[in-house]
């Protein structure tokens, strides 16, 4: 589970403040229920709209600025006719449903809104209201009021993640969050050249062993003073330029997958500033020095890792226990109100 506390979620929702939908004015009744939790607590049909057209939003700008697409939640994404925006439906209801049941435990943890945070909230929806258009407000089916619910339930998650995690073991020891720190070149065997008929043609077993050789003598030239890097760039003023070796730098600790097992094994076995004979694998030759067996920076960004592993098994442990002691129903025929005709942007500024 992603953490953000109730400015970044504020500043998000302001960003999202000029949502606006091309094509035709329609009014959505944002007051229809879309779901019940326990029979007896409603989910509006405006603040699962909005948060679904903000999250459609933030995928139009992304995959229009990565590939130009436009209108994603429309396109077919299984072959089976489930557009992108049926199945972030279907998601979102998986979202709401916690954030419910998480509203209905935080009694029983204090996980209640201080005044504080009430303000804020008040305030994120002031101005989200006043930013957008009675277009877009029509089209969203929200109001001053749904805004202000949509920004409760995220506050009431973001303080009951805290609440459920709060007694998580903190201590990540050294040892098991040790990560070193290698740099290594690559040289694929696999062929760039290609026949008449395009088929890549395979390198003789005399062309891999010079290509062996090759390494094995930058990696013997590597010494006290001359790192892998010179050694390299040193080997390359004798190569096309077309043709250069690249050194690359990557951490890795007992639980990585990579760099692959064949590297990480020669590598276990240097000490700083050493290297290990040409490592071969299927796809190619790897030339490795160990840059640093305790790399400090990386050690301690592993333990940060680590502890948010914890803290994410944790919570999604005790939330599973809350979960089951609660029902959630989504309206159906509420929800199938909402297509993906119209595609949701996210401005700068109002219409």
């Amino acid at each position: 589970m992603r953490r953000r506390g109730i400015a970044g979620l504020v500043f998000a929702l302001v960003l999202a403040s000029a949502l606006s939908g091309c094509g035709k004015q329609e009014v959505l009744d944002g007051t229809e229920t879309a779901a019940v939790l326990d029979d007896t607590v409603n989910m509006t049909l405006g603040e699962f709209n909005l948060m679904l057209r903000y999250q459609e939003a933030q995928m139009e700008a992304y995959y229009g600025a990565m590939f130009g697409s436009s209108n994603i939640y429309a396109q077919d994404i299984t072959g089976a006719g489930e557009t992108y925006g049926e199945a972030a439906k279907e998601s979102l209801i998986t979202q709401f449903e916690e954030m419910y049941v998480l509203e209905a435990e935080a009694p029983n943890y204090g996980a209640e809104l201080t005044d504080e945070e009430k303000a804020a909230v008040t305030e994120a929806a002031e101005q989200f209201i006043s930013s957008n258009t009675e277009k877009t407000l029509n089209a969203l089916g929200v109001d001053q009021t749904s805004v202000e619910r949509l920004l409760t339930l995220a506050t009431i998650q973001e303080k009951m993640y805290d609440v459920l995690t709060a007694d998580v073991d903190t201590e990540v020891s050294d040892e098991e969050a040790a990560q070193k720190r290698i740099a290594y070149v690559y040289m694929s065997t696999e062929g760039t050249e290609t026949d008449e008929e395009g088929n890549t043609i395979e390198l003789t077993d005399e062309e891999k062993e010079a290509m062996k050789a090759e390494l094995q003598a930058v990696l013997d030239s590597v010494s006290d003073g001359t790192d892998l890097s010179a050694a390299v760039d040193a080997a390359n003023e004798n190569r096309d330029e077309d043709d250069q070796l690249t050194v690359s730098e990557t951490t890795y600790g007992a639980d990585s997958i990579s760099p692959v097992e064949e590297v990480r094994a020669a590598a276990d076995s240097l000490e700083d500033g050493e290297t290990a004979p040409v490592i071969e694998t299927e796809s190619g030759y790897y030339g490795v020095q160990m840059i640093s067996t305790f790399d400090e920076e990386a050690t301690q960004t592993e333990k940060e890792t680590i502890l948010l592993e914890r803290r994410s098994a944790m919570y999604e442990e005790k939330y599973s226990a809350l979960k089951e002691q609660h029902t959630f129903t989504a309206v159906d025929s509420a929800l199938d109100k909402l297509d993906f005709e119209r595609a949701y942007t996210l401005e700068t500024s109002a219409e």
